[in-house]
């Protein structure tokens, strides 16, 4: 029975099948999500506060740690991280934002080692909390996992319905200081996974792919997802590539990229990234 396991220090979702786990790199967040198999909930606690948490099921806690959509960044921050590559956009202190975009799902190539990384449309509120709408893209034992989740102001919960490789995702995040939500959806099958929260003030909006952890906190490597294109990328309507955003691409400790980013494609609304190294 496959089970659903969390810890959090910009950490979030974990999912396990018999003992591999995977997870996605959001934030120093407080998460609450129900177990895959339907036993029981957990609420995880901030992580800087105690040791990781587990919902009913098998396999252990996940750290998730990386600051890549850290609110403030400046002009002459660094675009190679270890954690993250996409584009981030500054949005106005307070206003009331919409960050959209639309994919594909990749076919991944497994080998047994579990590899992930998690493609998301999100809205920072603060150094600590933001509103994603992701789905997390893994292989796992060999096999390719693919199971969407969605955060409001840094609590969320994630699905225990798997999609599919070849799947035509729509990723929608809001956040205004009246309400938040966060959504996936699936258009190929019709299946929606959704999260509404209270208001919080947007400071910055990111798209992209995001990294996991294994449950002994090490960053788990990239799979071979080939190139995932993203779609349709808007802020408040307008193409993400007229908000100026930076982009950033993935490296590994000795500075190989993992993950590059593309330019924009005519109009400023897509983007590819592309898997370079594991």
């Amino acid at each position: 029975m496959m089970g659903l396991v969390m810890h959090v220090m910009y950490r979030f979702f974990t999912r396990t099948c018999a003992i591999a786990t995977v997870g996605v790199a959001l934030g120093v967040w407080g998460v609450t999500a129900a177990s895959a198999s339907g036993g029981g909930r957990a609420t995880i606690h901030h992580g800087a506060l105690g040791p990781a948490g587990s919902a009913a099921g098998g396999g252990g806690a996940l750290r998730l740690t990386r600051h890549a959509h850290a609110v403030g960044v400046g002009a002459n921050a660094p675009t190679r991280t270890r954690t993250f590559a996409g584009y981030q956009a500054r949005v106005a202190a307070g206003s009331a934002t919409v960050v959209t975009t639309s994919f594909t799902l990749p076919t991944l190539s497994c080998t047994t080692a579990t590899r992930a990384i998690v493609p998301d449309a999100g809205v920072a509120v603060s150094r600590t909390k933001a509103s994603v709408a992701l789905v997390i893209t893994a292989c796992v034992r060999g096999k390719a996992r693919y199971f969407p989740g969605a955060i409001t102001n840094g609590r969320g919960s994630i699905s225990n319905t798997s999609f599919a490789a070849g799947d035509v995702i729509d990723l929608t995040t809001k956040v205004s200081t009246n309400r938040s939500k966060a959504e996936v959806t699936d258009v190929t099958t019709g299946v929606t996974v959704k999260r509404r929260g209270v208001g919080a003030s947007a400071r910055v909006a990111f798209i992209g792919d995001d990294a996991a952890f294994s449950n002994s906190g090490v960053l788990l490597h990239v799979p071979d997802f080939g190139k995932l294109t993203f779609k349709n990328c808007l802020i408040d309507g307008t193409a993400l590539g007229s908000s100026h955003p930076r982009a950033l691409q993935r490296v590994n400790s000795r500075g190989t990229v993992q993950i590059s980013t593309g330019g924009f494609f005519p109009g400023g609304t897509a983007f590819s990234t592309h898997f370079k190294h594991s």
